[in-house]
């Protein structure tokens, strides 16, 4: 009963909402960082699938959707996990990396990534990031490379080419030192001709549903490498499946973001449908992994009924990353006409644009959702707002990191008004 009332106060403060919207002549939806790549396919998908429990048990479907995604992302190999964040530990698996090892990643990410190593027990040393990509800076990395160093981990955050990525690449060469790229922003980014992911020894991509495609949750681990992959194999053997549940809500969660961030009139049937289904929520980081203890349920790998969305959406992801790219040339000019930097793109790359990031005033950070929604009549996200994103609190030394934390903000590159056209 008491759900229900809080529900109900909840619809009354939306719909509230939309009334002034439309009395203010307001877009009754706004551009969202969510789900903006689902659409009536999926949906069909999806209950489909919630209707033949049969086919849960087709592992070919998981293959299939492996290599499909290794075919395009030009990787010999592809692995499902249910989570990027367990792809990561399949790749430190991988790397045998040891209790007592160090490795070098950016002071500016998400928490999950040094939980992936602190579980097992190897030791992450942050290194400062540059701010025209927000990348690993080469010098800061120069500088903290010890007798103990066993790899670096390098990130393509907001899906831009880190600036440092061929220099990084080579310094880890000239040491001995492995590589893993942390692709889970940059799916589909290109550099060279190539797909990132494809330069170092390992990498990792995210089908969050923030992320350039969704499936709720999930993730893949990517090599070139024989060995590595033969590695990653014995690590995804060892890895149980979601129990039906798991699964079904995941599902579940599909419908009820279509329904709330992208269908065309998720105004009001978003308000109906997280009334209806909303104690099925699936939030992308647990309370458990923002105090930096493993999750009873970590470490799953991808069930089939997850793959075949994951198929859906390989699909249509040249699609909607191009409409991406299109996009984000609008918040290019946008930076020109009013004096911000835009972000960089070094030669020889191509962004994927899974958002479009921008430092400005401190204060328009602080207050970065009323003033988007005043200046566009969008949502402006504040990716990060920590050093370890979403755990408050901050990294000695990461003095650009320190200014990303308090001036970077997120302008969207997909809205509710993009719909894959139907085949």
């Amino acid at each position: 009963m008491k759900k229900i009332k809080r529900e109900l106060q909840h619809i009354g403060k939306n719909q509230t909402r939309n009334f002034l919207n439309l009395l203010l002549a307001r877009p009754l939806r706004m551009s969202n960082f969510k789900s903006m790549t689902l659409d009536w396919d999926d949906v069909e998908l999806v209950n489909n699938l919630l209707l033949n429990h049969s086919s849960w048990q087709d592992t070919k479907i998981v293959s299939q959707y492996e290599s499909e995604f290794a075919q395009w992302n030009g990787s010999k190999y592809a692995f499902a996990f249910m989570a990027a964040r367990v792809a990561l530990s399949a790749c430190i698996y991988a790397l045998d990396l040891q209790p007592g090892d160090e490795v070098i990643l950016p002071g500016y990410t998400c928490v999950v990534v040094p939980n992936a190593f602190k579980w097992a027990g190897v030791n992450t040393v942050y290194c400062d990031i540059e701010l025209d990509t927000y990348g690993l800076d080469i010098k800061e990395v120069e500088k903290k490379i010890t007798s103990k160093t066993r790899a670096i981990l390098l990130h393509h955050l907001y899906g831009i080419v880190c600036r440092d990525y061929e220099a990084i690449l080579d310094l880890a060469k000239r040491h001995d030192l492995k590589v893993i790229e942390d692709c889970a922003h940059s799916t589909g980014a290109e550099y060279q001709g190539r797909k990132v992911g494809n330069f170092g020894d390992v990498a990792i991509y995210s089908s969050e549903k923030s992320k350039i495609f969704n499936t709720i949750q999930g993730g893949l681990a990517v090599t070139n490498d024989e060995c590595l992959a033969q590695r990653i194999q014995e690590y995804y053997n060892q890895a149980s499946l979601p129990d039906e549940n798991l699964i079904e809500r995941q599902l579940n969660n599909v419908l009820l973001e279509f329904y709330q961030f992208k269908h065309p009139q998720s105004w009001w049937l978003g308000d109906i449908y997280h009334l209806l289904h909303g104690d099925c929520v699936i939030y992308t980081t647990s309370n458990q992994e923002m105090q930096g203890i493993r999750p009873a349920d970590y470490g799953m790998k991808m069930p089939a009924p997850i793959a075949a969305v994951g198929l859906n959406q390989l699909k249509k992801i040249d699609y909607y990353i191009d409409l991406r790219r299109k996009n984000a040339q609008t918040w290019d000019l946008w930076c020109e006409k009013n004096n911000y930097q835009k972000p960089l793109v070094i030669e020889g790359s191509v962004p994927s644009y899974l958002l479009y990031p921008v430092l400005v005033e401190p204060e328009i950070k602080q207050n970065v959702k009323w003033w988007g929604f005043k200046k566009f009549n969008v949502s402006v996200g504040d990716w990060f707002t920590s050093h370890l994103h979403p755990v408050p609190g901050k990294i000695p030394g990461c003095k650009n990191a320190d200014t990303a934390v308090e001036r970077c903000i997120n302008f969207p590159t997909l809205n509710q008004m993009c719909k894959f056209p139907a085949s």
